[in-house]
């Protein structure tokens, strides 16, 4: 990266601007702080008019997006990328074209909600009338006579009887007429002279009865609700109508509509971009970043300008903060997509992509494992990066499962699964694989969980080895030897133990004894210390002499008093010794950094996962493989049986092979998450953990907007529409 500071004078701003945002090479950072922000009045003028326009302009494609059809095959679960050339794309204008296709659009969408609106009441005020479509009496008369009122109402029909009963005892002067009932709900009119209204009134209001009352209604309750009705299937037409407007308008505007908005927004950041930007009285001040490949085509952008502006390019320093841009080989670039996940690194950081691509790959292989399944990843993922139109971010995770693909197939082979067939069907099919497999994950579980912690072993020392560099290559050459390689020291000790049981005891005792002593830096005490006399050095070295003698003479066993002289010693440095002191307390630091490593206990083991994951894809395979067997089975008898059954036969040999591959395709699936997961997971938190610090910012040039868009210099080309 390269610090950009490009001086310039204000009258050239406008074009300045458009060239950098064109040119889409630039990282632009805020400005000194000892200069003003560069907005003028008419800037928020200008910002003012361009949100109106943006607003506007996202409501018109929201409108018309929900009325596209994508022609683009899995459109509704991919964003369809509109293709266009460039000389459309800057033609484009917020002319009386766009308010107009504004002002149909909002005429619509409103006349769409008042009629939706509408068409709601009307239905709910249909199934509101429908318990009435009995009653021939019109709703204008409910109110009752001068001597009769009248209560219409919803009742339970379970409390019915007793609501009768309350109103005999209120008063005998009361008829009932219970209309329909729908639901457990019967409607109710209920009759009482007006001498009784009080009572009948408080007797209706401690039981279950609700009144019901159509306020705006007159005529009869049948013909209002046909009316309702009626009114309703009129606008189910009308916006039927509606919507074939709509369509139209979609089909004809909808990709000009997703681009303007892209335009507009291009806009508005050519405005918003100048509060990043210094000024003087006649000149601004512009920062940022620039990649050095890019140098040359930043200059190009400039050079029509050279006498108002000053361009300078520098080198960062280690107080700048430069945007990070990954640069690896084709075959390393997929495996970005995991460091982008985690974290960028920092710009003085190196990239650990490389690091780590061998081993996910290996890892995902292990879990999906299947020769079978790895020509699935390989075809869907092919499929889905050159035949649908995807982002650039969905073709390079494309790339990282067809390279798992293959990893997939290459230790299905060494693993000897096809499809999770049995083993003898396949080795009498094609022979000649029995060579080429070396290890039966299902009857050598033991054997497989012991290569799944080398791995997991080989991965964690790795990334010690890696921190111990990064460590020497920042200049910490203490922290590379005393810390990284003393864990080295102590995974090659256990080792000796394990793989030796005659020196387990040495190397225990001297793998951790020395390791304690290297991580906590007790001997960078005794022999390092600079501030206490000379004879107080020479305690210190001896007692550390001591300590190495006791270690040795533990681990062998020998004969030796040595842990009591150790003891004696030690008393009497701490009280004599500063040096000793210094020792001694770096040495219980150093104790504790040792049984903080137990943890890698915990990390190592994590690996043992893949195992499980491997096994699981296969297990379920075979059952899929087992239920397709069972229904071919079947077919069998049908062929034996000759005449018409062989047509039954003939569908479920279909049927079996439906079962097949449909099962198949569900396990590559469900089994994919894990496979990415997990040993993802490994990579973030076992490997990770050793090194990465990241925290790195990703390089973001000031460039059109085009998320929506795929912009194209000559004749566009429709990717991914599977012609």
């Amino acid at each position: 990266m390269l610090k950009v500071t490009v001086f310039a004078h204000q009258s050239v701003m406008d074009d300045l601007v458009g060239r950098m945002q064109r040119a889409g090479v630039l990282d632009i950072e805020s400005h000194a702080a000892d200069l003003p922000s560069l907005v003028l009045a008419a800037d928020d003028q200008r910002l003012r008019a361009l949100d109106e326009a943006l607003a506007d302009a996202t409501f018109v494609r929201d409108f018309l997006g929900r009325y596209h059809t994508s022609e683009v095959a899995f459109g509704s679960f991919i964003a369809e990328k509109i293709h266009m050339r460039t000389e459309e794309y800057d033609a484009i204008t917020l002319d009386g074209d766009a308010l107009e296709l504004y002002r149909q659009c909002e005429e619509i969408s409103s006349q769409a909600a008042t009629l939706e609106r509408e068409r709601t009441r009307l239905r709910q005020l249909a199934e509101d009338l429908a318990p009435w479509e009995s009653l021939h009496l019109q709703i204008s008369q409910w109110q009752g006579t001068p001597h009769v009122a009248l209560f219409t109402g919803i009742v339970p029909a379970s409390e019915g009887p007793a609501i009768r009963q309350a109103l005999r005892d209120a008063a005998c002067d009361v008829s009932v007429e219970e209309l329909q009932s729908v639901g457990g709900r019967a409607a109710w009119v209920v009759m009482a002279h007006r001498t009784v209204l009080d009572e009948v009134r408080a007797a209706l209001s401690l039981t279950g009865f609700q009144e019901v009352s159509f306020p705006a209604l007159e005529d009869y309750p049948a013909e209002e609700r046909a009316r309702a009705l009626e009114r309703a299937e009129e606008i189910t037409v009308e916006l039927a109508e509606l919507d074939t407007r709509a369509h139209a308008l979609s089909e004809e505007h909808y990709e000009l509509a997703v681009a303007r908005v892209e335009v507009v927004a291009s806009e508005r950041d050519s405005l918003t971009v100048r509060e990043q930007f210094g000024a003087t009285e006649r000149t601004f001040l512009v920062q940022g970043w620039v990649p050095v490949s890019a140098q040359p085509e930043l200059e190009a952008t400039l050079v029509d300008l050279n006498a108002d502006v000053d361009l300078t390019l520098e080198e960062p320093t280690s107080e700048d903060k430069p945007p990070v841009v990954l640069r690896n080989p084709w075959f390393i670039r997929p495996f970005e997509v995991l460091t982008n996940l985690y974290g960028l690194p920092k710009y003085d950081e190196f990239d650990p992509t490389p690091l780590l691509a061998p081993f996910f790959l290996a890892f995902f292989s292990i879990c999906v494992g299947d020769v079978g399944y790895g020509l699935m990843l390989i075809a869907g993922a092919w499929y889905i990066k050159n035949r649908l139109d995807v982002a650039p971010g969905v073709k390079q995770f494309m790339d990282l499962l067809m390279f798992g693909g293959v990893g997939a197939m290459v230790v299905g082979v060494l693993f000897g699964s096809y499809f999770a067939l049995d083993w003898p069907m396949v080795k009498e099919a094609v022979p000649f694989l029995d060579v080429l497999q070396v290890l039966d994950p299902l009857n050598e579980l033991p054997v497989f969980l012991i290569v799944t912690i080398i791995l997991g072993i080989t991965q964690v020392l790795f990334g010690v080895l890696v921190a111990a560099y990064d460590q020497a290559r920042r200049g910490d050459k203490a922290s590379a030897f005393f810390d990284q390689f003393s864990t080295i020291l102590m995974f090659a000790a256990f080792g000796v133990a394990f793989g030796v049981p005659a020196l387990a005891v040495p190397a225990v005792v001297l793998g951790i004894g020395v390791g304690a002593m290297f991580k906590g830096r007790a001997l960078e005490a005794a022999f390092g210390a600079e501030d206490v006399p000379g004879w107080d050095r020479a305690a210190g070295m001896a007692w550390a002499a001591l300590l190495l003698l006791t270690l040795i003479v533990w681990a062998f066993a020998l004969p030796v008093p040595a842990g009591l002289i150790l003891l004696v010693a030690t008393v009497a440095g701490l009280v004599a010794s500063r040096t000793v002191r210094r020792s001694v307390v770096a040495l219980l630091g150093g104790l504790y950094a040792v049984y903080g490593m137990t943890a890698f206990i915990g990390d190592i083991l994590s690996y043992t996962r893949l195992a499980a994951l491997g096994l699981s894809g296969a297990l379920v395979g075979m059952v899929f493989n087992t239920l397709a067997g069972l229904v071919m089975g079947g077919a069998t008898g049908l062929f034996e049986k000759g005449g018409f059954a062989i047509v039954g036969g003939i569908v479920v040999v279909v049927l079996a092979a439906l079962v097949f591959v449909v099962g198949h395709v569900f396990n590559v699936v469900i089994n994919l998450l894990g496979a990415f997961v997990h040993p993802a997971r490994l990579q973030f938190v076992e490997f990770f953990s050793k090194f990465y610090e990241g925290g790195g910012r990703a390089f973001r040039p000031f460039a059109k907007r085009t998320k929506s868009l795929v912009l194209h210099a000559g004749e566009v080309r429709q990717e991914g529409a599977g012609s």
